[in-house]
């Protein structure tokens, strides 16, 4: 991914009358260290419970993620962040229905973690039921810290990979994707408004 994101970033100025915002994928390191136990102190359960294990195994190799000129924006939180959200400062249940759920129910009440986010205000949340489920929960209703789908599942949740492996592998198409769009002749185009909603 970093190699793509680097091709991405080359010659954007040049391609779109513009500079490149700060696209970076932050290794983690230093993991175990001091910070990180002030930061799983603060959890509001015991570690391996609150954050699934996938998860943890990212936090590990990956301290977050910042790439606002892929798409409208795509970010991995740090882990104080997503603590922070665990903590109430973001949704940490969804309730109503999903579109493309794998369950012939689509309706679904599900306890969950938010790790990510994009530049249309979406937010990005791990099943905290399975542990691998991805939704993607766009801008809408939420009470307290439930995330009301909506009644409909086009309204609400999209299931949008079956594992945390998946959702990566989405984000490292999506920079491929802007790849290939540039190195297609075309105009210039508008920078397209993002912006990060945790930050």
């Amino acid at each position: 991914m970093r190699a793509s994101l680097a091709a991405h970033l080359a010659d954007f100025e040049a391609r779109f009358g513009y500079p490149p915002d700060s696209n970076s994928i932050e290794s983690a390191e230093g993991f175990g260290g001091a910070e990180w136990f002030d930061v799983a102190a603060a959890l509001p359960a015991a570690l391996p419970a609150a954050l699934p294990g996938d998860l943890l195994l990212l936090y590990r190799h990956v301290s977050q993620l910042s790439l606002p000129d892929v798409g409208v924006g795509l970010f991995v939180h740090s882990l104080p962040q997503t603590v922070a959200g665990l903590r109430g400062d973001l949704p940490t249940r969804i309730v109503g229905a999903v579109e493309g759920s794998a369950v012939a129910d689509p309706v679904v009440e599900d306890p969950v973690v938010v790790f990510g986010s994009d530049g249309g205000g979406a937010l990005f949340a791990l099943s905290r039921t399975d542990g691998a489920t991805v939704y993607r929960l766009p801008p809408g209703r939420v009470e307290g810290s439930v995330y009301h789908c909506g009644a409909a599942a086009a309204e609400g949740a999209e299931a949008l990979a079956a594992s945390l492996q998946g959702f990566l592998a989405h984000v490292e198409t999506r920079v491929e994707r802007e790849l290939l769009a540039e190195l297609r002749p075309t105009g210039n185009h508008p920078r397209p408004s993002r912006r990060h909603p945790c930050g």
